[in-house]
């Protein structure tokens, strides 16, 4: 007994054949079926050169640790959207909380030294204003007592008394006038003491602020680092938000292409799914790897766009023109991974085609195999429409 081996090409082709259409399919016993038919001819369209990339945020913040201890409190999980101000993590404040209490104790320490001081500093002033003004007498008096002792109406003893008097009135003024001098030297030195204490102050301020962890941007938690309890270092992350707000593509193009980037320029996302959407070039990255020879470039996506970020995509950059053969989905016949259109022949009969394609818009198809340049399709498949039926071209 002989076994008759089948190619597995056309074994799939048969099946797809018999899905779409054959004798036993009662659609084939239609006499004709009308139907509009287009002729299959090559268009310039833009050539493109592919770019892969990734989907990333516009902004990425990793949030860390600027003090030592462990985490109190995580208010979030990862996938979380958070608001801007929002607390993520409380840490550990006690030590920061204890310096900010020795800070403002030596601030009302300086303060009180300050009021201490300023009382000192108006006492001073008050006895200098008294010791001039005891000068101012004593100096009048000494004049005086001098033009009586010119007429001999007053003796040499009482000049010599008045001049005494004047001098030590000179001399307290002097000690008042010192004083003051030291009583504004340590008014001044209070004033610095507080001025001292605030800024001390302060710093304890932000290091208690850094013990409560807030979104500064709102977005999403994409990664989390620590759990209640677990110990903390300087510089080490807590908690990684990426916004959600106008996403980006980062891709790569070789560096022998970099010419055909420009900053502001139209460009095509081809996703996963096979669909496109319209960017605009938004910063190019004049650095070419040393490894790979690339360049990045960044390109921003319509408002709206829901891909997850990291989701890889292909940035269709313009390079000139080229020929394509372009259909309307309406005309392709898809049946699980195979694609086929339906040309017509000679004798006006629908003949199914195998054909090899890529989408290009929304609402067309590229050829890349299976029919040529001149060939009759039907524009509009229906279920009437099966291989070998007469078509009534309209």
């Amino acid at each position: 007994m002989r076994t008759t081996l089948i190619s597995p090409a056309v074994l799939i082709a048969a099946v797809f054949l018999a899905a779409c259409g054959g004798p036993s399919n009662p659609a084939a016993q239609v006499k004709s079926v009308p139907a509009e038919v287009i002729t299959v001819r090559a268009e310039p369209v833009t050539a493109v050169i592919e770019a892969p990339g990734a989907v990333q945020a516009r902004d990425r913040i990793v949030l860390s640790s600027q003090i030592n201890g462990f985490v109190r409190e995580v208010r979030v999980r990862a996938g979380d959207m958070v608001a801007a101000g929002q607390v993520l993590v409380t840490l550990d404040s006690r030590d920061a909380d204890s310096q900010r209490a020795g800070a403002q104790a030596g601030v009302d320490e300086a303060q009180a030294a300050l009021a201490e001081a300023g009382r000192g500093a108006e006492a001073a002033e008050s006895m200098r204003t008294a010791a001039k003004a005891a000068l101012d007498l004593a100096g009048g008096t000494y004049a005086r007592y001098q033009k009586l002792f010119e007429t001999r109406s007053a003796t040499p003893q009482e000049l010599d008394e008045m001049r005494a008097r004047r001098d030590a009135a000179a001399a307290d003024l002097a000690a008042r006038e010192a004083m003051v001098a030291a009583a504004r030297e340590r008014l001044r030195q209070a004033e610095a003491r507080i001025a001292q204490g605030n800024a001390q102050l302060r710093r304890a301020d932000v290091y208690v602020g850094w013990s409560v962890v807030k979104a500064p941007a709102a977005g999403r938690v994409v990664e989390r680092n620590i759990d209640p309890g677990s110990a903390i270092f300087p510089g080490g992350p807590l908690i990684t938000i990426e916004s959600t707000s106008r996403p980006q593509v980062l891709a790569s193009i070789p560096a022998t292409d970099v010419d055909r980037l420009h900053a502001g320029a139209e460009v095509r996302i081809r996703l996963r799914d096979a669909s496109a959407v319209q960017g605009r070039i938004a910063e190019i990255i004049p650095v070419s790897a040393p490894g790979s020879h690339t360049v990045q470039f960044k390109v921003d996506l319509p408002a709206g766009f829901s891909e997850v970020s990291g989701s890889y995509v292909t940035v269709e950059i313009p390079a000139g023109t080229r020929q394509a053969l372009l259909l309307p989905n309406q005309a392709v016949r898809e049946r699980g991974q195979l694609s086929g259109v339906f040309a017509v022949d000679g004798s006006g009969k629908a003949r199914f085609r195998l054909i090899k394609l890529i989408p290009y818009d929304a609402g067309k198809v590229e050829v890349l195999a299976g029919i040529e340049p001149g060939e009759r399709l039907i524009a509009k498949l229906t279920g009437l429409i099966v291989d070998g039926v007469s078509v009534e071209i309209r």
